[in-house]
């Protein structure tokens, strides 16, 4: 074979080699679009232009849950009444939202909605909107947990469509839950660290003073002992109820017999009331979420509120 032979044989199997490249090319790249048929992306919005979120279903019962942004902070409505919601879950709810990206298409057809409860009835639906504009509207169904890869997944699916899809973490968890489950149960957040005052109003003669000195706290003027002292005042610097009182208005604990002022260094000062009631309850009431009556029985809250003097005296403590 001459050598201009040679050379447009080499041209030839060159020219072969790159067409068998593009037709691999493309081959994968329709095995990937087979892989992931689907746009990952399913909500996105910014959270700042939230104005509302409604639930319903499940636990949110049919009627539904109304929570609204009013005056910078979040109302639950239901059953013509208004409630405070738990700020940091609502935007803990909102970030979950807000970039919600699918994982895996796991149906395509309505048949299966039942498979994965997204369902109308069987779903939690969940619309977001800005205003009049809605920005999310979907259902969440239940969710599953991968014990090779240990990620939990919810399914969930957009309002008028067919497909459901797989997206990461516990949704079901975080979505269907109930009116209080979405209730404000905060009685007092803060740093015990910025403490300076705690002054305990109690009947009779056994009201008492926490005053932080120089050299430490004192009860009524007298050292006072530093690991109780510390224990009780961590204890006061989170404090949250687990039972609403809303038989009772906030009204009714206008004049109390129990009562706990705590003063500070750059904060407020905060107030907790508490009054025994008949039927064996104790309504609590705190400055910090004045529209909530709690139950300070229920996880003996007002014990551990309502302490007496001799917790932090080592002396009576120890006779």
């Amino acid at each position: 074979m001459s050598r201009k032979s040679k050379k447009s044989m080499l041209q030839l199997i060159a020219i072969f080699m790159v067409l068998l490249l593009a037709v691999v090319a493309v081959q994968i790249s329709k095995n990937k679009k087979g892989e992931r048929s689907f746009k990952a992306e399913l909500l996105e919005f910014d959270i700042e232009n939230v104005t509302s979120l409604s639930l319903k279903g499940q636990q949110a019962s049919k009627l539904g849950l109304n929570i609204n942004l009013e005056n910078v902070k979040w109302h639950i409505q239901t059953n013509d009444k208004s409630y405070n919601a738990d700020a940091d879950l609502i935007n803990s709810m909102l970030n979950e939202l807000a970039g919600l990206k699918a994982i895996q298409k796991v149906a395509a057809k309505k048949e299966k909605w039942a498979n994965f409860d997204v369902t109308d009835s069987a779903g939690v639906h969940v619309t977001v909107k800005s205003d009049s504009k809605v920005l999310g509207d979907l259902f969440i169904g239940r969710f599953s947990y991968n014990q090779n890869t240990r990620k939990p997944k919810t399914f969930v699916r957009l309002n008028k469509e067919k497909d459901v899809f797989a997206v990461e973490g516990y949704l079901s968890m975080t979505f269907n839950r109930d009116l209080n489950g979405l209730r404000d149960k905060s009685i007092f957040r803060g740093n015990s660290k910025d403490f300076t005052k705690i002054t305990l109003t109690y009947p009779a003669d056994s009201s008492f003073t926490l005053t932080r000195e120089a050299n430490g706290w004192t009860i009524n003027g007298q050292a006072a002992d530093s690991v109780e002292t510390s224990k009780y005042l961590g204890s006061l610097a989170y404090l949250t109820g687990s039972e609403f009182m809303d038989d009772l208005e906030p009204s009714a604990l206008s004049s109390v017999p129990y009562l706990i002022t705590i003063e500070g260094n750059d904060m407020p000062i905060v107030e907790i009331k508490a009054t025994p009631r008949e039927d064996g309850r104790i309504a609590l009431i705190s400055t910090v979420n004045p529209e909530s009556v709690f139950n300070g029985t229920s996880g003996n809250l007002f014990d551990k509120i309502f302490v007496g003097p001799g917790k932090f005296q080592p002396v009576l403590k120890n006779e």
